[in-house]
């Protein structure tokens, strides 16, 4: 998400909407320390010999206190708890860059957030928008029938505060072009996808915690549940041997407010 953003001045105020324990936050702050001098940068950054820089500030923005202790501490970080779905906390033209990651799905009018994203940047500000697409999660398992039974349980209803919309990262396209609608114009600037292999299933790890997801939707249905969990274990067992993976799509548009 640092690298989306386009970190290629110095000085920029940055926020970072839905933070959470503040992943991103960390990313954002730490832009600086790689580039071309140690090539850690992107292509094109090694390319064009243009580096990041770390921003002034990262306003650090979700509906509740979660961030990690080390950066509440850090004199560029700004924690602010504010409803996701409201007027967001900035005066017009406030902020360099936003970014926004898997925050969308749970809100009650993605378009309307979107649209005071675009108000708080200035002009030429960035936005990156990011979301998984739960409906391309793919676990190995002896038991496709059953797994492809629980994602598509998990896309329909996925668990968590409020609305919930497994399928948005296909959507963050259609989200910036409604926006124009709203007197909220976007030029895209990039749109990318990726999948990252994980082979780890131990409590905590990416897999894991989808899966727990999974197992969460699955809870409607006693008997599903009940092969769910037998699945969890199977999960585990493939890892320990390992013959386990797991990916899901991950979606990114970079916006540039017009």
């Amino acid at each position: 998400m640092a690298e989306l953003a386009q970190l290629d001045a110095e000085g920029l105020v940055v926020a970072d909407v839905g933070c959470g324990s503040g992943r991103t936050v960390r990313a954002l702050l730490a832009a600086g320390s790689g580039g071309p001098a140690t090539g850690t940068g992107s292509s094109a950054e090694r390319s064009t010999g243009v580096g990041w820089h770390a921003p002034a500030v990262v306003h650090a923005l979700d509906h509740v206190s979660a961030l990690d202790d080390d950066l509440l501490a850090d004199p560029r970080v700004r924690s602010r708890i504010a409803d996701l779905d409201a007027r967001l906390p900035w005066d017009d033209g406030e902020l360099d860059r936003v970014v926004s990651l898997n925050a969308a799905e749970h809100l009650a009018d993605p378009v309307a957030h979107l649209a005071e994203v675009h108000r708080v940047l200035r002009p030429g500000g960035l936005c990156v928008l990011a979301h998984s697409d739960w409906d391309t999660a793919l676990f190995t398992s002896t038991d496709d029938v059953l797994t492809r039974q629980l994602v598509d349980g998990f896309t329909a209803a996925n668990p968590g505060p409020g609305p919930s919309d497994g399928f948005m990262g296909r959507k963050l396209l259609a989200l910036a072009a409604t926006g124009a609608e709203r007197g909220a114009p976007w030029e895209v600037v990039t749109a990318t996808s990726w999948a990252d292999p994980h082979r780890r299933f131990d409590d905590g790890s990416l897999a894991w915690k989808v899966a727990t997801g999974v197992l969460a939707a699955a809870q409607h249905d006693a008997a599903l549940l009940a092969r769910a969990a037998g699945w969890m274990e199977e999960l585990r067992s493939l890892a320990a041997a390992g013959q386990f993976l797991f990916t899901v799509t991950d979606v990114a548009v970079v916006l540039r407010r017009a």
